[in-house]
C-alpha cells in the first residue's frame, strides 16, 4: 500500500476578478486530504462518506484518474483507494483538488513508474474537470507543488516567498453552501452593468494583487492585512459577500488580526485572517463563540507528497 497527502488552499487575493483576467494570489495550506492504493479489486473506501461505488458520481473523478493512468503509464485499472479529508468540502479551499492530486500521486507511486509532479497535476486536473467541468487549475496547482501561486489567465507562477515567519492565517467556515456558479455569473453580471464604475473596480482589485505580492516579499503584515481589508470591500462591492461573511471579518478584526476577507465564491464559505501569533489565541477564542468551524493555518510549501501514515476502514 501506498499512501500520499496534499494541502487544500486560499485564495488571498483576486477571486472573482481574475475571471475577468485579472490576477489573483493563491496559497497552499496545511489542511490535508490522504489517499492510499493498494492492488486489488476495484473498491473505493472514505472515512467520511464509507463505501463508495464505483459507478456513482462520487467516483468519476477517481475512475478518470485510474483511466488516464492505465491508458498513459500502462498501470492496472483496478486498485483498492482508500481516501481520508480534514478539508472542509465545499468551503472553496480546493477539498476535491487535494484529494484528486494524492490519488493521482498514490496511483503512479504504487504503479511503480517514473513521474514528475507536473505528470501529478496534469492527471489530477482531469479528476478536477468530473468535478466542475471547467475548472481554473489552480486547486490542483496549489495542491501539486505547496506553496504561494500567482496565477492570471491560466498562467500559473510560483512565488519564492512565503507569509511572515511570526503570522497564522485563521479560517472560519461559515458552514454556509452555497451554488459558485450562480455567485460567479451574478457578480459578472453587476460588472457589466457597472460599466465603466465595475472596470474601475476590477482595475484596483488587479493593483491590489500587485501590491500584495510586494508586501509579502517585503514581510509587512500590516500592509498585507490592510489589503486584505480593501480586497473584501470591493468583493462586497460586487455582491460577492453575505452578512455571515462581513460579520466575521469585523469579528476577526475587532479582536487582533491584521486583515480578512471572504475567501473564494463568498456568500458564505470561508472567511481569513491573517495575525500575528501572539493574537490568534484571542481570535480563535472569539470565533468559536459564533458556533463556526476554526481553523488555525501555516503555509504549506511541499505540496504533494509520500507518507508513511495509512488508512482503512
Amino acid at each position: 500500500m501506498t499512501c500520499s497527502i496534499a494541502p487544500g488552499k486560499v485564495i488571498l487575493f483576486g477571486e472573482h476578478f481574475v475571471v475577468e483576467g485579472y490576477p489573483a494570489i493563491g496559497l497552499a495550506v496545511g489542511l490535508y486530504a490522504r489517499t492510499c492504493v493498494e492492488e486489488g479489486d476495484l473498491k473505493i473506501y472514505s472515512r467520511q462518506l464509507g463505501p463508495i461505488d464505483p459507478s456513482s458520481k462520487e467516483a468519476k473523478p477517481y475512475m478518470r484518474i485510474i483511466e488516464e493512468a492505465s491508458i498513459r503509464y500502462g498501470c492496472r485499472d483496478r486498485y483498492r483507494i482508500y481516501i481520508d479529508s480534514e478539508i472542509p468540502v465545499g468551503a472553496g479551499m480546493g477539498s476535491s483538488a487535494a484529494v484528486n492530486v494524492s490519488l493521482a500521486h498514490s496511483l503512479l507511486e504504487t504503479c511503480g513508474v517514473e513521474f514528475t509532479k507536473e505528470d501529478v497535476s496534469r492527471i489530477a486536473y482531469l479528476g478536477e474537470i468530473m468535478v466542475h467541468g471547467k475548472p481554473s487549475g489552480v486547486d490542483n496547482t496549489l495542491s501539486t507543488y505547496g506553496g504561494l501561486v500567482y496565477y492570471r489567465q491560466g498562467l500559473f507562477k510560483r512565488l519564492n516567498t512565503s507569509l511572515p515567519e511570526n503570522t497564522a492565517l485563521i479560517v472560519a467556515d461559515t458552514g454556509v453552501k452555497r451554488d459558485t456558479g450562480l455567485v460567479v455569473r451574478e457578480v459578472l453580471e453587476r460588472y457589466r452593468r457597472l460599466g465603466g464604475l465595475g472596470k474601475v473596480i476590477y482595475e484596483v482589485a488587479g493593483r491590489l494583487v500587485e501590491e500584495a505580492v510586494v508586501a509579502i516579499e517585503k514581510g509587512d503584515v500590516s500592509r498585507l492585512g490592510e489589503l486584505m481589508i480593501v480586497n473584501h470591500g470591493l468583493l462586497f462591492a460586487m455582491g460577492a459577500s453575505a452578512w455571515i461573511n462581513d460579520y466575521l471579518v469585523h469579528k476577526m478584526i475587532n479582536n487582533g488580526a491584521q486583515g480578512a476577507k471572504l475567501s473564494g465564491a463568498g456568500r458564505g464559505g470561508i472567511v481569513i485572517g491573517i495575525a500575528r501569533l501572539e493574537n490568534t489565541g484571542k481570535i480563535m477564542e472569539a470565533l468559536k463563540t459564533e458556533k463556526v468551524n476554526v481553523y488555525l493555518v501555516k503555509p504549506d510549501h511541499e505540496g504533494v507528497r509520500s507518507i508513511n501514515t495509512r488508512i482503512s476502514p
